[in-house]
């Protein structure tokens, strides 16, 4: 005879099971119906439908912030390595124009470039044919304009003044 004592407890406390020996799928089912998850598929389309368009937006005006960044250091760059040096040095688009990069080559001869920045994807750049700075810092042309569109439609202007000063406006370029 087996004593009350030594049966295990997960065999004392464990339920009765009325279903068993009838099919009873309701009962034990667990997780999401065929139409709650139609539903939710349905309600993250729409979601990513009117989400997505603003992220390409936002994601072509970063582009656009970067590339004029990038570009307005070079600007520094060029300024403050003509001060440095003591020598006339320029910053020059590479390639097909300013949207194809752009570098700063040394003014020594033999040495290698100051900068080389790569092509710029998803803009347009348009500015003079190079820009070359003094041994003060200042640039030897007049004031000019270098214009930073995205193919979003969204614009920013570089305006670069003859002491070597550039600043960054919205829109386009006078």
């Amino acid at each position: 005879m087996v004593s009350r004592h030594n049966v295990c407890s997960w065999e004392r406390t464990r339920p009765a099971r009325p279903w068993r020996g009838r099919a009873s799928v309701r009962g034990t089912a667990h997780g999401f119906t065929l139409v709650e998850l139609m539903i939710s598929l349905l309600l993250l389309a729409v979601l990513l439908g009117t989400g997505v368009p603003s992220f390409r937006s936002m994601m072509a005006e970063q582009r656009l912030r970067a590339i004029s960044s990038d570009l307005r250091i070079a600007l520094n760059t060029a300024r403050s390595e003509a001060v440095k040096r003591n020598r006339n040095v320029v910053l020059s688009p590479s390639g097909s124009g300013w949207s194809g990069g752009w570098s700063i080559a040394s003014p020594e001869p033999g040495d290698p470039a100051i900068l080389n920045h790569p092509e710029a994807t998803g803009v347009d750049i348009t500015g003079p044919g190079t820009v070359a700075f003094n041994p003060m810092g200042r640039s030897t042309t007049a004031d000019f304009d270098i214009g930073v569109s995205a193919v979003s439609g969204a614009e920013l202007c570089l305006h670069m003044e003859i002491d070597g000063r550039a600043t960054a406006a919205k829109g386009v370029c006078p």
